[in-house]
């Protein structure tokens, strides 16, 4: 069987090159998305820190002995903040999710374009439930995989050496793990219907299964997307820093600015180009392979494993 060559820089430009007003809209409606929930998160803040100072206020009273019912408002506030905030969050990976899917489509072939039309309707049709499993799912692992580091740091962090040598692992851990699971929703869309009643772990097992036979491959579409991003983020990083060293209004708010919006339409880029990845790489033997032994069978999910056993 012949090799398939990796992606390579010559492939993504020419993917950029081909892609370039579907990405283009991606873009615009990634941007878009990102000042609203900005303001939305601003509220957010506004509100957890009304909480914080309601409940300092009425803890200050209840220390000399004036009880006041505003410590349960105060609470209430940070836990209605803390709680949109989480909503926030999984409405963001959700509409993330079907952007990642509509670029899929457009790299396979599926379909032509971008359109706020396509997007609305495939996020109504979304399957929620199990989409924030597999949100819930990445959450945990990743921090499981951070809480040694965190004990460390808690533990060692005194010692300014220690502290970089751990925030230099933390930082390559992250970028590890990301890299492994990066798959996970092409692999969950793949074998959608296997789901029903099954745990959305086996989507990040079956993600670093295929990203274990392409780890070489994955490292380098890594590199090639993350030298731009880094290159960006350093320019308007400067842009910025010599905004507030000669105190120049436009350099202070437009380096931030067009340094957040050039993000906004380098995203659908990197997802564009991890659906390239994903669709350059899969072939139906290696998907049988990375389930292999995964979902658990359906006789018994519904117990009739169990009833035949007993008979």
């Amino acid at each position: 069987m012949e090799q398939k060559k990796s992606l390579g820089i010559k492939e993504l430009l020419t993917l950029v090159k081909k892609h370039r007003n579907q990405l283009l809209a991606a873009g615009g409606f990634v941007t878009g998305l990102v000042i609203v929930f900005m303001v939305l998160s601003v509220l957010m803040g506004m509100l957890f820190r009304s909480g914080l100072t309601t409940v300092a206020s009425a803890l200050t009273l209840l220390i000399y002995g004036s009880v006041s019912a505003t410590l349960w408002v105060g609470l209430l506030e940070i836990l209605v903040g803390l709680g949109l905030t989480f909503v926030l969050e999984v409405l963001a990976y959700f509409f993330m999710a079907v952007i990642q899917f509509q670029l899929q489509d457009v790299v396979a072939g599926k379909q032509t374009s971008v359109r706020f039309s396509n997007i609305w309707q495939q996020f109504r049709f979304l399957n929620k439930n199990q989409v924030l499993r597999l949100f819930l799912y990445n959450g945990l692992f990743l921090f499981f995989w951070q809480l040694p580091l965190l004990i460390l740091e808690y533990l060692l962090g005194s010692n300014q050496i220690i502290l970089d040598a751990i925030l230099i692992i933390w930082l390559l851990v992250m970028i590890w793990k990301n890299l492994e699971y990066s798959q996970a929703l092409f692999l969950y869309r793949e074998e959608q219907p296997a789901f029903l009643g099954q745990s959305q772990r086996h989507a990040l097992t079956a993600s670093r299964r295929f990203i274990a036979h392409k780890r070489a491959e994955i490292w380098e579409l890594f590199i090639i997307l993350a030298i731009p991003a880094i290159i960006w983020a350093i320019v308007w990083g400067i842009v910025t820093y010599y905004g507030f060293y000669f105190w120049e209004p436009v350099m202070i708010y437009g380096g931030p600015i067009v340094g957040i919006v050039g993000a906004c339409f380098y995203l659908p880029v990197i997802l564009a180009a991890l659906a390239a990845f994903y669709q350059h790489n899969r072939t139906e033997t290696l998907i049988h392979q990375i389930f292999k032994g995964l979902f658990v069978p359906v006789e018994k999910l519904t117990g009739q494993f169990v009833n035949k056993s007993n008979k």
